[in-house]
């Protein structure tokens, strides 16, 4: 049921009719706006009352995280009519990224926001743009106009960069969002949509009508080639966001967490302290979270192989059988001291998850934890291994220590090359990116076991 509410406005293809009508009331809905509210609410975007020259909508609970605070949709009254031709044509949600089609108009339409925090309003950064040569396209000689007018009056007349295509090319403008960029909002029943109202998106028209497949095909490096553009020619950073997968909703156990608070007693370097809250504070980019725990992992390897050295040196010395005129123990002793200098990064993980981490409290993580087949063949992540706690084969860590190095590699290594085609680059905006879930967990705990093991050496 959850699936077919998802998708009301995606079956949408009507006739919203506009008759001519009796003046009414300004505090009374006109029966064009009525028809409006009945097909929106049926998308989940309920009508709750009318403020000066705006209706006021509520998004339903169930998209709105779970039963967060209540959000409020305001659609200027005066884009009604917008609305309106924009529905009649058929609206449909993109497939990946958060933003519409109207395949019957060639037309796609993506939220962007500026990817960054310290950074000037992109409404402003859009105002100093201009386009390359006069713009002679259909849009500014008058033969047509974008499909979708943006939301209000003010809207109309702020920022907007319109960059024509050459023959048979789309044109792109960046500009506010249009009336049924509403629908945004209501994406995702099953996965709840993030709580975002973007001030202005990107509009993509082809010269005509296509299939919404197609059009998305074709617009997906037109998008990315003008992002980059934006970034090295012009100093704009954009982004475009996906929808949310189920995935990123799941795959994180609620630790078990403690009333009282307690004067420290854990001595951490300040900037394993930084990472490890980090780690945690972009959670909207799992890559980086992972990332981050991996770094605070990586920065006890010296210590941990240091510590299999020694004591593999002391037994060696302290072998009643051990002479110093003897080759064979001499180059044995030689031999760990090499082996700690030549490691390479994957058995000084290996070595670290054996010295650092107690077996029992992975063994809890895979017994307790929620985890379904994520761990395993048909798990979500591909080309890093699986975890298999009854494998007699292979050590529970060892295993760990091997998936935790390969998601490791797949974030930081993009190489083009054809040996790699099996194990392509893991991206932040992929479905395997939303997945990681379980996995950042999985190195969440084995950052904080090793930093608990620091204290007692």
């Amino acid at each position: 049921m959850e699936e077919e509410e998802e998708d009301a406005f995606d079956s949408f293809d009507g006739d919203i009719s506009e008759e001519p009508q009796e003046a009414t009331p300004r505090d009374v809905l006109t029966d064009a706006e009525k028809n409006i509210a009945k097909i929106l609410a049926e998308s989940g975007i309920r009508f709750i009352d009318i403020e000066g020259e705006y209706l006021k909508f509520s998004l339903n609970q169930k998209i709105t995280n779970g039963g967060g605070p209540t959000r409020w949709v305001f659609l200027p009254r005066s884009d009604v009519s917008d609305l309106r031709t924009q529905l009649n044509e058929g609206v449909h949600h993109h497939s990946e990224f958060m933003g519409i089609a109207i395949p019957n108009l060639g037309y796609l339409e993506l939220a962007v926001q500026n990817n960054g925090l310290y950074v000037a309003p992109l409404p402003g950064s859009i105002s100093r743009l201009s386009p390359e040569g006069v713009p002679d396209c259909r849009h500014s000689n008058g033969e047509t106009s974008l499909p979708c007018a943006t939301i209000g009056e003010a809207a109309r007349r702020a920022s907007r960069l319109h960059i024509q295509g050459g023959p048979g090319a789309p044109c792109l403008e960046i500009s506010g969002v249009s009336p049924a960029g509403l629908l945004w909002s209501t994406r995702g029943r099953a996965r709840p949509a993030p709580n975002f109202n973007a001030p202005m998106s990107l509009k993509i028209h082809f010269p005509g009508a296509m299939d919404q497949g197609a059009m998305e095909s074709a617009a997906r490096d037109i998008v990315s080639s003008l992002i980059y553009e934006l970034d090295v020619r012009n100093g704009l950073r954009l982004r475009t966001l996906r929808w949310p997968s189920k995935s990123r909703t799941t795959g994180f156990n609620r630790e078990a967490i403690d009333t009282f608070a307690r004067y420290p007693e854990t001595r951490v370097n300040s900037e394993m302290s930084t990472l490890f809250g980090f780690a945690g504070s972009v959670i909207e980019n799992p890559p980086l979270s992972f990332l981050s725990y991996y770094q605070v992992l990586e920065f006890y390897f010296p210590a941990a192989v240091k510590r299999t050295a020694l004591r593999q040196l002391g037994k060696e010395l302290s072998d009643p059988r051990f002479s110093r005129a003897s080759r064979e123990d001499l180059l044995r002793i030689l031999k760990i001291g090499e082996r700690s200098l030549n490691a390479t990064e994957s058995s000084q993980l290996r070595t670290l998850i054996d010295e650092c981490v107690r077996n029992e409290r992975i063994e809890s993580f895979f017994s307790e934890g929620s985890w379904a087949d994520h761990f395993s063949k048909s798990g979500p992540i591909q080309g890093v291994g699986i975890v298999n706690p009854k494998n007699p084969q292979s050590s529970l860590a060892s295993q760990v220590a091997d998936r935790i190095y390969k998601i490791r590699n797949r974030i930081v290594h993009a190489k083009d090359d054809p040996k790699f085609e099996d194990v392509p680059a893991l991206l932040p905006q992929s479905e395997e990116a939303d997945a990681l879930g379980p996995d950042i967990a999985l190195a969440r705990l084995l950052a904080s076991e090793v930093i608990l093991d620091s204290q007692t050496t």
